[in-house]
């Protein structure tokens, strides 16, 4: 940390999760103040932030009304007149005199007949006839309490005078030049004190790319090494275990697709190599992943060998077992289930049944994680919606049998969540990638229209007539963290309206995170059972849900879900042979809103879905890349930079062609610097 920094103050800056003298200096500016553009008095506009430049006409006026200060003058130019108000900052009067000239920046609103400034920021102007762009552009940093800006610019400007011509250069000069990317020195000292836009985008390029690329060629590091360095147990099935796997494709009640066998393929040459798999097997909701995973599970089994799925819920991880106890009958002994509910003496008997190998396939949650889980010859895991565990869950399956002297277990990631290029070439960028792109034949999409809340009686007689038909609705509505009471209180009220008064004659269900496990697990079970009609959700259904029943879903409150989110929560329905229908209800009349709406209504693929969510919604977190255990970006956007992004691979693909072990000089410091920045992400890329 720089040194004279105080203990308070320390903590100040801790707070915001700055630590070290590289975290200030990537303290950027969240938005800049315009200084250099000055406004005539008799051009300001109201409800803008302006610049002007003025003479104090009248001595500061200090009144006080309880604990509230106001500090009043007047400004003028000599042809017209501004008031300034500056709340609670009673010291300013001692600094503003009459007939000083200054510079004044703030929010200007029309007052009667006359022009307000509130709280504007100041400086003296010593010499009138100082030329605006002298003054630049003012960086403004989010802050904590206790900091103002002034101190936050202090210390860092503090800390640029530090590293001016110090600071190292993590990018070779050809990849510079063929960016045309300023150089390390002038993008980090120029963005916190830019002298105009044009300085602002050019060290924002620099900064995003060098934040991209580093962590780019950290993953394909990460994944060389595996490849080179980790080894795993190589299961290429003879001529019996062939005709095995021929047998359960026969069984099946329907043939593969060709996206799905081209899967399996993959999936089977990376299983028959002395390296362990690191693929992500993505594909559309409903697309038949599981059945991929189940080959992939069975040539295992076929092998001596054992593998487990893991899934973020119990209630996926039953229907996950069930769904692969129904295609394995006849090729393999049903998996075992474990979850946090399973019975103590059950849980005994998985236990020992991988620890002595009897046991060939087990499907589970974060159960399999417990240090009481250990598997005697373990080869596989595969886990599923991958981005729902936390990074340490996702280690530890990784390593269930990475001690010392023991084979590491091949790992495949199934995710349904459509996500686009950008985005999968940094999150997955360590993995090789199997698409699944078409859906089995007989899959008609779900149809999906808008609505407002005054056609909810006509949706209520929709789904009425859906449940005489013998068939299941879904009701989901929004739950967030930032306001669960709220949610959670709102979600019952539909269920209550629902089931009391709308629907008294039907089995109502109310399913969200905040109840028990067990009451979860019963109230999944009865509406698979159909012994519920109506169930009334939160997107706790959102993953996997599999009730071919089920043929309406109703949306409440449409447009406070994402449309990745949106498509994944209709994937639910339309999974048997029955039309169905998605209704979204939302009374919205913000433009973008209706916007996503429509957009979703005419899309029915998950990654065109995607890539127009990318569009409409711009910067924001499709799902968060810090929960990938990647660092957070302070720079580069994955949503806005997707230009950037092309850039960079580009430029990895150009390096690692040339010099696929960076033994170049410029290389070799790049691969030292992606270690000593991101030490928790890249530890193992063996430097």
């Amino acid at each position: 940390m720089l040194p004279g920094v105080a203990a308070r103050r320390a903590a100040q800056l801790q707070k915001l999760g700055i630590e070290t003298w590289f975290d200030l200096l990537c303290w950027f500016p969240r938005e800049y103040e315009n200084w250099a553009d000055l406004v005539p008095l008799s051009e300001l506009a109201d409800g803008q932030e302006q610049t002007f430049q003025a003479g104090v006409q009248r001595k500061p006026n200090l009144s006080r009304k309880g604990r509230l200060s106001m500090l009043r003058t007047v400004l003028g130019d000599g042809h017209h007149t501004v008031s300034a108000i500056w709340f609670n900052q009673p010291w300013l009067s001692d600094k503003l005199e009459v007939g000083m000239v200054c510079r004044f920046h703030g929010l200007v609103k029309r007052n009667g007949r006359t022009f307000q400034v509130q709280n504007p920021a100041f400086e003296a102007v010593d010499n009138p006839d100082e030329p605006a762009s002298s003054f630049g552009y003012r960086p403004i940093y989010r802050l904590t309490a206790g900091m103002t800006q002034g101190v936050m610019r202090q210390l860092i400007q503090s800390l640029l005078n530090r590293t001016a011509d110090n600071l190292p250069e993590p990018l070779p000069a050809w990849l510079r030049r063929r960016y045309q990317l300023c150089a390390a020195d002038f993008a980090y000292s120029r963005i916190h004190q830019p002298a105009d836009e044009h300085d602002i985008a050019l060290c924002r390029r620099r900064i995003g790319f060098e934040e991209l690329f580093l962590l780019r060629t950290g993953l394909w590091l990460l994944r060389r090494h595996r490849r080179q360095e980790a080894s795993a147990l190589a299961l290429s099935p003879d001529a019996a275990g062939l005709s095995a796997l021929d047998a359960f494709l026969e069984r099946l009640p329907f043939a593969l697709t060709a996206a799905q066998r081209r899967s399996w393929q993959e999936i089977m040459a990376d299983l028959g190599r002395p390296h362990p798999m690191n693929r992500l097997l993505q594909g559309d909701v409903g697309s038949g992943k599981t059945v991929v995973a189940a080959l992939a599970m069975l040539a295992c089994s076929l092998g001596g060998a054992q593998s487990a799925l893991m899934a973020p819920t119990s209630i996926l991880a039953r229907q996950h077992h069930q769904t692969l106890c129904r295609i394995l009958e006849g090729s393999a002994p049903a998996p075992a289930l474990l979850t946090g509910a399973t019975r103590a003496a059950e849980k005994r008997e998985i236990l020992s049944g991988l620890a002595d190998g009897s046991i060939r396939m087990v499907v589970g949650t974060h159960a399999l994680l417990e240090d009481v889980v250990v598997f005697q010859r373990l080869a596989l895991t595969i886990t599923d919606e991958q981005h729902r565990f936390g990074v340490g869950q996702r280690r530890r399956l990784g390593q269930l049998q990475e001690d010392e002297g023991k084979l590491q277990p091949h790992v495949l990631v199934m995710s349904a969540t459509p996500i686009p290029r950008s985005l999968a070439l940094v999150l997955y960028g360590d993995m090789d990638v199997s698409l699944i792109d078409e859906l089995p034949p007989g899959r008609s999409p779900v149809a999906t229209y808008t609505a407002a809340g005054r056609d909810r009686p006509r949706v209520e007689q929709l789904m009425r007539r859906t449940v005489a038909e013998g068939r299941q609705v879904y009701v989901v509505c929004p739950m967030i963290e930032e306001q669960e009471a709220l949610d959670l209180e709102s979600v019952t009220a539909v269920y209550n309206r629902l089931a009391q008064q709308v629907f008294p004659e039907f089995k109502v269900g109310l399913l969200h995170g905040a109840l028990r496990q067990a009451v979860k697990d019963e109230v999944m079970d009865q509406f698979m059972a159909n012994h519920l009609q109506i169930l009334v959700s939160t997107t706790v259904i959102e993953v996997g849900v599999d009730n071919p029943n089920a043929t309406l879903m109703v949306i409440e409150n449409a447009e406070r879900f994402g449309l990745a989110q949106l498509h994944q929560l209709r994937g639910r329905i339309g999974r048997g042979a029955h039309r169905s229908l998605c209704v979204l209800i939302s009374d919205s009349s913000d433009d973008l809103g209706r916007k996503r709406l429509k957009a979703i209504c005419h899309a029915a693929d998950g990654f065109a879905v995607a890539e127009q969510d990318l569009q409409l919604r711009g910067p924001g977190d499709f799902f968060g890349t810090r929960q990938h255990g990647l660092p957070p970006l302070r720079m580069a956007n994955l949503y806005r930079d997707t230009a950037l992004m092309h850039d960079v691979q580009e430029g990895l693909q150009a390096m690692i062609q040339e010099d696929p072990d960076l033994q170049n000089p410029e290389h070799s410091r790049l691969r030292a610097l992606i270690v000593s920045r991101y030490p928790e992400v890249f530890r193992n890329i063996g430097l």
